[in-house]
């Protein structure tokens, strides 16, 4: 469901930021297929390691991995249909900066898919580990985006759907 809301096709071009060991990473370079890329991002060496021996034993061919920083995924220049993330924008120290880095590898269009635990409807167990709508919003306005659209069909998340400011 959530791949089908936030538009993943065949032959995309998708980043991910936080791909960790691979959870999401798999699934995406399933739907955008050997036309499509994934660049999966992490500052995590090992998890990354880890997610490149999955791809080359299940022979996924689509998956290069970057090891990144903290406020930059280093994604290739204007090379992306979608940016996405999950569960990951909490953690960002600085969200306002590493969105505006994300630009330079936009192509025009692209969106931004950051799926967040929302404190309002994850309750106490994730305070620490969620975004607010409003500040999410905010961030994102400052950083140079408008959120398009929030789907709110996820028990403990919301998906917001971001686009740079006049694309």
């Amino acid at each position: 469901k959530v791949m089908e809301a936030i538009g993943v096709k065949p032959g995309m071009v998708i980043g991910e930021i936080g791909a960790g060991r691979g959870r999401y990473t798999i699934h995406l370079a399933g739907k955008v297929g050997p036309e499509g890329k994934v660049y999966a991002n992490d500052i995590d060496a090992g998890s990354l390691a880890y997610l490149r021996e999955r791809c080359q034993r299940d022979g996924i061919e689509n998956v290069v991995t970057i090891l990144g920083r903290m406020e930059d995924p280093l994604f290739p220049a204007g090379s992306l249909d979608m940016v996405f993330m999950v569960n990951t924008y909490h953690y960002l120290a600085r969200p306002v900066v590493l969105l505006r880095n994300l630009i330079p590898a936009l192509k025009p269009g692209a969106i931004v898919a950051v799926v967040e635990h929302d404190p309002e409807k994850s309750g106490a167990e994730f305070q620490k580990e969620s975004t607010s709508q409003d500040a999410l919003q905010k961030q994102a306005a400052d950083a140079g985006f408008e959120v398009v659209r929030v789907e709110t069909f996820l028990e403990k998340d919301n998906i917001y759907i971001l686009r740079v400011k006049g694309s």
